[in-house]
């Protein structure tokens, strides 16, 4: 039997999805104050994160 990963519901990964485009969207309006921004913002801070932001990068 192979290993089960658990599976997160769709409305929580937009709800996270709308969150990382909140945090970049601040983080682009307030450029002075990005490590304020992103230590009040540490839980969205992950591989989700990197990834979106690499979306916008296309």
């Amino acid at each position: 039997m192979g290993v089960l990963y658990p599976t997160r519901c769709a409305a929580m990964d937009e709800e996270r999805s709308q969150a990382y485009l909140s945090l970049i969207q601040e983080l682009l309006n307030c450029p002075g104050e990005a490590l304020q921004i992103i230590n009040g913002h540490l839980e969205l801070m992950d591989e989700g994160f990197v990834q979106v932001c690499e979306q916008g990068e296309t």
